[in-house]
């Protein structure tokens, strides 16, 4: 039996405050955040006069750790009690960010400081994220954890969606050489709420300490081998990552050049269809309620993919109408699929697995991000961005399908064991 329904000793509604200050600090920091994403790559053109090859090198160095230290993250992760790793992350993350305004101050930076602070936040944001993600199990009643994921699919979406207009303005405010200061102030923001945490949730993976790594990780492969609806759910997560890394590499390209929209107004399209993220995770806990939690993982993703193939249809002028349409319903179906996705793994798994388990389709879901921006690329090269972009979509119509192929396709509600 799964203990994953047994909420820790503490009360729940101290448990409760402090998913809410998880949910506020982790939303402060992503959307802080993207102030290195916007000014590490004109820190590197325009400061230290980097080719295009070498900044996008600094966006392919923050992928390495994820593909890396992903699987023993959730092994080692889960030997330290959550508040502690969550805090230990967000002040490693604050003090590496820290040296880069000071070193451009005192006129030291060098290129490959850019890419090692990617990487070292990166490592950071790696055990972050797997502990964060395996929480609200722990933290929230079975019946609330769809709204929990829904919370924390909305912090994402807002970070999407306002983000690059907030680090835009910071960047041209401060310059790119102090804009980071803003993601050093969220990860600070973060630490905080995890200094308020009242809880003591202890480390799940305590028991199993004696085992080595190579054990922890294959006793994690065999649960999800062995069971057929978290592998499809795995393999519907995958395909669904690579088209939408597939498509951000794609659509600034098409718009640009095969549509011809002028950079001011490619620059509203891109941002305001991240408001369809945000709808959609707004959204997917009242479909869920209407429709049950195990049908709510892929029929709204289902119904709402075929209108990602209006994107190859744009042209100038009114034809921009069906981007606007195509890519809102596109970003809120994949938004209702990643909170389906989530609160899938976290009521299948049992509690001293979660980490593992997390570890295991986080290394999937990142690595298959990785290899959609590679896809996509080819693509482009191969057929031109307008026509890529339709095969990119096609293939989004069969990730909820593929979802769907297991015995999923027959539950209303998930159970809390398969």
């Amino acid at each position: 039996m799964s203990d994953l329904a047994t909420l820790p000793t503490a009360p729940a509604r101290a448990l409760e405050r402090d998913f809410r200050l998880l949910w506020v600090g982790s939303g402060i920091s992503q959307l802080c955040g993207m102030a290195t994403v916007v000014a590490f790559p004109l820190l590197a053109a325009r400061t230290l006069g980097a080719t295009v090859g070498e900044v996008g090198l600094i966006t392919a160095a923050g992928y390495l750790p994820w593909l890396v230290l992903t699987l023993p993250a959730g092994v080692y992760g889960a030997r330290l009690r959550p508040r502690t790793l969550l805090l230990l992350a967000d002040l490693g993350r604050a003090v590496i960010v820290t040296m880069v305004p000071v070193l451009a101050a005192t006129e030291h930076l060098a290129l490959w400081h850019l890419y090692l602070s990617n990487v070292l936040v990166s490592c950071a944001t790696v055990f972050y994220e797997i502990v964060y993600l395996s929480m609200p199990p722990r933290m929230l009643p079975k019946d609330r954890l769809v709204h929990g994921n829904v919370r924390l699919q909305m912090a994402r979406a807002v970070s999407l969606a306002f983000g690059p207009a907030v680090a835009g303005f910071t960047v041209q405010v401060l310059g790119p050489e102090r804009a980071p200061l803003l993601n050093v102030g969220g990860f600070a923001a973060s630490a905080a709420c995890n200094l308020l945490m009242r809880a003591n949730i202890e480390a799940p993976g305590a028991a199993s300490r004696a085992s080595g790594l190579g054990a922890e990780l294959a006793e994690a492969f065999r649960f999800v081998a062995r069971r057929p609806v978290i592998l499809a759910s795995i393999a519907g997560s995958a395909l669904g990552n690579c088209c939408f890394a597939a498509y951000e590499a794609l659509v600034v390209l098409f718009l640009a050049d095969d549509v011809g929209v002028a950079p001011g107004t490619l620059g509203l399209l891109i941002g305001s269809v991240g408001i369809g993220g945000l709808i959609g995770a707004f959204g997917a806990g009242r479909v869920a309620r209407r429709l049950g939690t195990a049908r709510a993982v892929w029929i709204p993703a289902a119904v709402f993919a075929p209108a990602g193939l209006l994107l190859p249809l744009t042209r100038p002028g009114s034809g921009l109408f069906l981007f606007l349409c195509g890519a809102l319903l596109f970003h809120a179906g994949y938004a209702v699929f990643t909170v389906g996705q989530a609160t899938l793994v976290q009521l299948l798994t049992p509690s001293a697995l979660l980490q593992r388990t997390v570890a295991c389709v986080r290394f999937v879901s990142r690595g298959m991000l990785f290899v959609g921006g590679l896809v996509g690329g080819a693509l482009g090269s191969l057929f031109g961005p307008r026509l890529g972009l339709a095969v990119v979509m096609l293939l989004w119509i069969g990730a909820p399908l593929v979802t769907a192929s297991s015995r999923l396709r027959f539950w209303r509600d998930i159970p809390p064991t398969e």
